[in-house]
């Protein structure tokens, strides 16, 4: 019997526990959803700032609004041009002549290193020796899958070319002459010619002038120096695109006098608009040209006219650029868009020439 009274014993005390103090005590823990906010006002001693209950959000003003809807735009870092160093480019009959403030062997590990990044996989240099330097046979234009079969089967193999780069190092400078020829299997290669007379060939000369002035510049940078600007007004991206710095807080008639210096002509009837050519000749849309046809030994035959319905057949020379100035800490940079000539390439190099002095 005291065993069973016990167990009850038990069994009430571990009830108790369990219940908590429910049992003896009113639950208050919903009591919150009915009370009310109490309206006392707090009252300030005179003189005290005036309190708001509101939430700060810090930068407020520079955060977008939410409920405007506008369409989606990848985020873009702005260009930043870096400084070049003097080198000069000459052209001649037969080859191009770049003026390095560098020794030889400083230009000719800057060169083959740029030509290995054009060549690819392999080695680029055929042969060399302490004042010249011949590459490998190189393919401008890409081949691809279809056309290799082709000229397997056909024989008839692409045309490929080959660069001779030859040295003279002076007291303070290096001259590099650079030529190249054509060479293709089972024929006889071509003359040694200039650069300047192939467009694919000029382009690699024209990313290589910006490539030699931005590595040059980097190998003379120290530290006390990095702040500095440079006097030589071509500058460069990292797309391998041309600014001309034309100084700091520069206004719109010192723009257009270094434009007009530089032998380009301004557009009366485009805003930001330039050309190296006067307005009158510049070619448009919907102007009225002749229709002519080929009747041999060279000759043309005119037919009758028609409107010019794009500017694909158009020179450079002939089109018109827009410009803008890009500020930035460096100073202020003139860029020109040359995105939609053939080749962007050798027009940007072309203009940047003409803004050195």
């Amino acid at each position: 019997m005291n065993k069973a009274l016990a167990n009850v014993a038990a069994f009430s005390v571990l009830t108790v526990s369990l219940s908590g103090c429910s049992l003896f005590y009113t639950d208050h823990s919903s009591d919150y959803q009915n009370t009310k906010a109490t309206s006392n006002k707090l009252e300030l001693p005179q003189g005290a700032l005036e309190q708001k209950d509101i939430m700060v959000i810090p930068n407020e003003e520079v955060i977008a609004d939410v409920t405007e809807v506008t369409p989606f735009t990848i985020p873009r870092s702005p260009f930043v041009f870096y400084p070049m160093a003097a080198v000069s480019y000459v052209e001649t009959e037969n080859s191009v002549e770049f003026s390095i403030p560098a020794n030889a062997q400083q230009s000719k590990r800057i060169i083959s290193d740029y030509l290995s990044s054009v060549h690819g996989e392999g080695e680029v240099i055929a042969s060399q020796t302490e004042t010249t330097l011949v590459t490998t046979q190189l393919s401008l234009k890409k081949q691809g899958k279809l056309a290799a079969i082709w000229s397997s089967i056909t024989r008839l193999y692409p045309e490929k070319t080959v660069l001779s780069l030859e040295f003279s190092e002076g007291e303070q400078s290096t001259k590099v002459a650079i030529q190249f020829r054509h060479e293709k299997r089972g024929e006889e290669p071509t003359d040694w010619m200039s650069p300047a007379s192939n467009t694919e060939v000029h382009s690699i000369i024209a990313r290589l002038w910006g490539n030699i002035g931005r590595k040059v510049d980097e190998s003379s940078a120290y530290l006390s120096t990095l702040d500095k600007t440079t006097d030589f007004p071509i500058w460069i991206n990292h797309n391998g695109e041309y600014g001309i710095r034309l100084g700091n807080d520069v206004t719109d008639d010192v723009v257009e006098s270094k434009i007009l210096s530089a032998g380009l002509y301004l557009m009366a009837n485009s805003e930001s608009t330039l050309s190296p050519v006067p307005e009158e000749k510049v070619a448009r849309v919907g102007d009225v040209i002749d229709f002519v046809v080929p009747v041999g030994n060279g000759e043309t035959k005119k037919l009758f006219n028609v409107y010019r319905r794009d500017l694909d057949d158009v020179e450079w020379q002939e089109r018109e650029y827009t410009y803008q100035v890009q500020r930035q800490k460096k100073g202020d940079f003139l860029v020109i868009d040359v995105s939609a000539a053939k080749y962007p390439e050798i027009v940007s190099f072309i203009l940047a020439q003409r803004f050195i002095n």
